[in-house]
């Protein structure tokens, strides 16, 4: 996925002065053509790198190239897969020192897919999932000993186990009758995992739902989150606690709406009991530093004439959830919020396709509005306890992000008190570090560094694909450039590559 927008929060300690960022290694492949690499983090163990090629000997054939950096860049292996050109890529996943790559057919008679698995050695598995339902594919995870995959049929919501051993898929009971939607797979660490629908009661709530499966298939426990129609619980993500606890946190809304108006929390114990927490946008110290401060100004006293008069204001969010992770004795929950923008598209007949929506006196003129994106406003990051209080609050300001598809652009990781926000954007690593509710540092600016003395970059030739966690507190950019070099020693001197640069943080 073309990304030219990458947002990233990680965290590291003050205690011997303030912490650098700095690149320290950069890897480069020549391309040309536009091609392209996606990359799998493999934590210490390195990085895969893969591509689709032609291949040459079978037209038939879709050939796919796996290579694995080491956490220095320097290549230990190149494998080439090939299998027919009826299967499409669908996604990637990394864990348990595997990368996996699934593929769908999408040929009418063949609805299987095909799991290309592979280890740390190179030695790659392919593994055929007999698939007879034509889902629509929505996210995967896996282990050493299964793969969960789901998607919807008939905008109803399926999920297939395949265990690697006996190679029988199974499909999950309870799910399949469910008019939900899908809000997370998620392994747990107790040879478990937990499927969150969200979705309506029998008496017309909406609410999650979280059902625990063993790797058999076996149905373990269902959750429902209790709640009542003015806080609609319309998004959630989970976590464990321990062996039998577990923290649940999304946005909550009112009835049969997209727009949230705060956030939740709720502690589940082993008995079943749950105890929740609700938190309205308004009652968030640092929910509003994303606006400028004249109008930041304006909201903040708004809310404070409310609450005079004994009233709450309701702010309406179109919000991402995007992971809920345990730092020390904290759980930290971070997303983004957005709104669609849409464009009006007008002119006279003559064009593509005719559209009268109204007669002029100087002819027919037409009129539309076409979507254009959803622009990001701003990323939020707050802290809880094992009991769900709200310890902190943080925001910070996006940019210029504008993206056709809903994705994450956020991510996170801490140490000690500080967190560090960072993104890339317009060839630029840019930072700013909060602590808890407040800010420590401002934004700071740094260059994309590039791989010799002399090396320029041309103007519009850099395509930064993202930025993503590495291991500890190394990271890594990503992207395609094409770089000039002048200076008459022994380089080229023009270069179209596709490069990852190591960011480490001290």
């Amino acid at each position: 996925m073309n990304r030219t927008f990458s947002v990233f929060i990680l965290c590291f300690s003050f205690t011997h002065g303030i912490a650098q960022i700095t690149q320290t290694e950069r890897f480069e492949i020549p391309i040309q053509n536009g091609e392209n690499y996606e990359i799998i983090p493999a934590g210490e163990n390195g990085l895969f790198l893969y591509q689709r090629v032609k291949d040459q000997s079978n037209a038939n054939n879709t050939v796919w190239k796996v290579v694995r950096l080491d956490a220095s860049f320097d290549i230990q292996w190149v494998k080439l897969y090939a299998l027919s050109s009826d299967y499409e890529l669908v996604d990637h996943y990394y864990n348990d020192d595997r990368g996996h790559l699934l593929f769908n057919n999408f040929s009418s008679k063949n609805r299987n897919l095909e799991l290309v698995s592979w280890d740390l050695s190179g030695e790659i598995v392919r593994i055929p999932i007999r698939n007879y339902i034509p889902f629509n594919y929505f996210d995967f995870t896996a282990t050493q000993d299964a793969a969960v995959i789901a998607g919807y049929f008939n905008y109803r919501p399926v999920v297939i186990l395949y265990n690697f051993k006996d190679r029988v898929p199974r499909v999950l009971p309870g799910i399949f009758n469910e008019k939900s939607t899908i809000a997370e797979i998620k392994i747990n660490g107790n040879q478990t995992f937990d499927v969150t629908l969200a979705g309506k009661t029998i008496d017309k709530k909406y609410t999650l739902f979280i059902n625990t499966f063993d790797f058999n298939g076996n149905l373990v426990k269902k959750v429902e989150l209790d709640t009542d129609r003015t806080k609609s619980l319309l998004f959630g993500r989970t976590q464990q606690m321990d062996a039998s606890a577990q923290l649940v946190a999304g946005v909550y809304g009112r009835f049969n709406s997209e727009y949230s108006r705060g956030l939740f929390v709720y502690s589940l114990n082993r008995f079943g009991e749950q105890k929740s927490k609700f938190y309205n946008y308004a009652e968030l110290k640092n929910f509003f530093n994303y606006m400028r401060a004249g109008r930041e100004k304006r909201v903040r006293n708004r809310i404070e004439r409310r609450k005079i008069k004994g009233k709450r204001i309701k702010f309406n969010y179109r919000f991402l959830v995007h992971s809920l992770i345990e730092y020390e004795d904290q759980y930290v929950l971070l997303g983004e919020a957005f709104y669609p923008k849409y464009r009006n598209i007008s002119g006279t007949g003559g064009g593509n396709f005719f559209n009268p929506v109204a007669t002029v006196n100087r002819g027919l003129y037409s009129s539309s509005l076409v979507f254009d994106g959803y622009r990001y406003t701003h990323a939020v990051v707050l802290g809880f306890n094992k009991s769900g209080d709200l310890l902190w609050d943080n925001s910070f300001e996006i940019n210029d992000i504008v993206s056709f598809e809903l994705e994450q652009f956020v991510h996170a990781s801490k140490s000690g008190d500080n967190i560090a926000l960072l993104y890339v954007y317009d060839n630029q690593i840019r930072s700013k570090v909060i602590m808890e509710n407040d800010v420590v540092e401002g934004k700071e600016l740094l260059d994309v560094a590039l791989k010799y003395d002399g090396d320029e970059t041309t103007e519009g030739g850099t395509n930064l694909i993202g930025l993503n966690k590495w291991y500890g507190n190394t990271f890594f950019i990503y992207g395609t450039q094409t770089v000039r070099n002048a200076s008459g020693a022994a380089v080229v001197p023009k270069r179209d590559v596709f490069f990852i640069n190591k960011v480490e943080y001290k």
